[in-house]
């Protein structure tokens, strides 16, 4: 008797797996603490991505209020869901449990309190391929309804390398492009020896400038794909001690383009130096808005201003913001405050 045939089954393609969603090529790391209002949409916007071959990392970090459980219960309703609960160290502390997790060949950043446009990932991915770079670089909506009518996606990558790209962003002329390390797909091998610095403030401005310079190449776009939602508690928008860490993050990437090569008037050491400035300038203006007393930042700011102000006042590339304030500052301190206290600097 003749036995049938067997039907051949079926060789499928590492690619046909990633596209089938079988094999995860992005991680996306979220550090969640106490956002318990928002984490929900968080998340639902990772589920909604128009790419499935993701993996979510969601990192408690000792959260008090109901994020635990909403992690739980998101975890056990998609396999692709990973929760790691930890006692609260921060979200710098957070981030790093994410990546030593990633073993995907992509990673993505998601702060619990924003959302991914749908088409983030499948776009990101797209470009980060078609572009062969390290990164690719997103913009911010803050305001929803235009961030849910960003449904025509044109390509509009530019290509630079790392220190241009750092260039770009330390002199805040291109507000779409911010050294956060959401809204930005990366080759997971960059971080194979740099992490987030642990219990500091502007964690994000400090490993930028650190990662980014070397990179080889940057690929960046003004399509607004990530939602950053404008949190009135949020760290950013409140003043606390850990708001004074901008100080030393600025004075220590002064020093390092300093100490790695270049040297003072050099293209990167004279971003930095305004960048500088812009702290200095960012931290005395939220002192005066919030009515905070504290003579010793006060005076710090201060000395940071004289020092870098001339440098920035000749600078043909300092944006008009940080010039302005400088000639205010000529004048004298009263002036310089009362505008300090009408224009907002970024931080």
């Amino acid at each position: 008797m003749t036995r049938p045939l067997l039907k051949k089954k079926r060789k499928y393609s590492q690619s046909d797996l990633y596209h089938a969603g079988m094999i995860p090529e992005i991680t996306v790391i979220v550090p969640v603490y106490n956002v318990e209002k928002y984490l929900r949409q968080c998340v639902c916007s990772v589920l909604a991505q128009t790419y499935s071959g993701w993996r979510l990392i969601l990192v408690d970090d000792g959260s008090t209020d109901s994020c635990a459980r909403i992690c739980d219960e998101y975890a056990v309703s998609d396999p692709r869901i990973r929760v790691v609960h930890s006692s609260n160290s921060g979200a710098s502390v957070a981030r790093n449990r994410g990546i030593g997790l990633v073993d995907t060949e992509y990673l993505t950043f998601l702060d619990a309190d924003d959302m991914l446009h749908p088409r983030f990932l499948e776009q990101a991915l797209h470009d980060i391929r078609e572009s062969k770079t390290d990164v690719v670089c997103f913009g911010y909506a803050v305001n929803y309804r235009n961030f849910e009518k960003e449904t025509e996606l044109k390509s509009s990558i530019i290509l630079s390398d790392g220190r241009t790209y750092t260039e770009l962003v330390l002199y805040q002329r291109n507000p779409a492009q911010t050294p956060s390390m959401c809204g930005k797909l990366f080759r997971s091998e960059v971080f194979d020896n740099v992490r987030f610095v642990p219990s500091i403030g502007y964690e994000d401005l400090d490993l930028f400038y650190r990662l980014f310079t070397d990179l080889k190449t940057v690929a960046y776009s003004d399509l607004r794909l990530y939602y950053y939602r404008v949190n009135p508690d949020s760290f950013i928008h409140t003043f606390n001690e850990k708001r004074k860490d901008v100080l030393d993050v600025t004075d220590a990437m002064k020093n390092y383009y300093s100490d790695c090569g270049d040297h003072p008037d050099t293209v990167l050491y004279r971003a930095a130096r305004d960048r500088r400035l812009s702290a200095h300038f960012n931290i005395l203006g939220l002192m005066t808005v919030n009515s905070v007393s504290d003579v010793k930042l006060e005076d710090r700011c201060w000395n940071g201003i004289l020092e870098e102000r001339k440098s920035s006042l000749t600078n043909p590339k300092v944006r008009f913001k940080n010039k302005m304030a400088v000639f205010m500052s000529y004048i004298g301190g009263r002036p310089l405050i009362r505008l300090l206290s009408r224009v907002k600097y970024d931080s």
